[in-house]
């Protein structure tokens, strides 16, 4: 109820009571009407500000607690955002977390299986890490992931996603892409790192090693990034800076020798 209708219906009990005294003052009361009326009017004035003074007390409280719950709430949203971005992205190099990762993946291979899309995970290594740390300390390697990852995130569309799995071993899964695109793909990533200097000194060449697989419909999220990680090893075997695909074989058909073989993918 607001202000404007307690304000009428004080003023029409006013009137109405008014009246009822009226007619049932006898005649040549005039004087004792106008002193009834001067009081009845108090009488409505007296509260109608009373009233109105606690409505304004009560509207300004309201809008302190309006102008406090939206600040509340923001505080929330930026909490929730804090938070969110701690559990799913990488502090180093800002890339998404291996847990973070696997959601995303099992999403896509359930898009995967109620129709045709498909895609393929890419395991890179920065192969020269470990050389970088041990002649110029962890600051120039940790230097080194960031602009791997920059350069990755750079190479990569909007659909794809790019995750760190450990020191220097990051996942991506390429959506929509088929083995040959992911191939051309990690090419183009590999000859951009190339381009990586460490220090200013170019004769520390840095490469990057990978290792692919596509979704068949029977892997489960380890299942896929096991095997581009057991590509990628064979990668690294081939003498690094190259690119491997899994040579997957369906359950019914898979021995135990098929399962470790990988085959060079460019």
């Amino acid at each position: 109820m607001n202000k404007t209708r307690i304000h009428l219906l004080l003023g029409t009990n006013t009137l109405v009571l008014y009246g009822l005294v009226f007619f049932l003052l006898p005649e040549g009361s005039s004087s004792q009407l106008i002193v009834i009326g001067l009081a009845m009017a108090a009488m409505m004035i007296m509260p109608s500000l009373v009233i109105n003074r606690a409505l304004n007390f009560l509207e300004q409280r309201a809008i302190e607690a309006e102008s406090e719950l939206e600040s509340v709430n923001a505080d929330l949203a930026n909490l929730k955002e804090r938070f969110s971005s701690v559990t799913t992205l990488d502090e180093l190099t800002g890339c998404y977390n291996e847990s973070h990762f696997k959601d995303v993946l099992l999403q896509h291979r359930a898009m995967s299986e109620r129709g045709t899309y498909e895609f393929t995970v890419a395991v890179l290594q920065v192969d020269q890490f470990a050389d970088i740390v041990d002649e110029h300390g962890l600051s120039s390697g940790n230097e080194t992931l960031q602009l791997f990852s920059r350069i990755v995130k750079a190479a990569l569309r909007e659909v794809d996603v790019l995750a760190r799995l450990g020191p220097d071993v990051f996942t991506i899964l390429l959506s929509g892409a088929s083995e040959d695109d992911a191939v051309m793909i990690i090419h183009r990533i590999s000859q951009l790192i190339g381009q990586i200097k460490v220090k200013d000194e170019d004769t520390l060449k840095v490469t990057a090693s990978g290792g692919i697989t596509t979704f068949h419909g029977t892997e489960s999220t380890d299942d896929l990034i096991a095997n581009a990680t057991k590509a990628l090893e064979f990668a690294v075997e081939q003498g690094r800076d190259r690119v491997a695909g899994f040579n997957y074989k369906p359950p019914e058909e898979e021995t135990p020798a098929d399962s470790e073989e990988e085959k060079p993918a460019g």
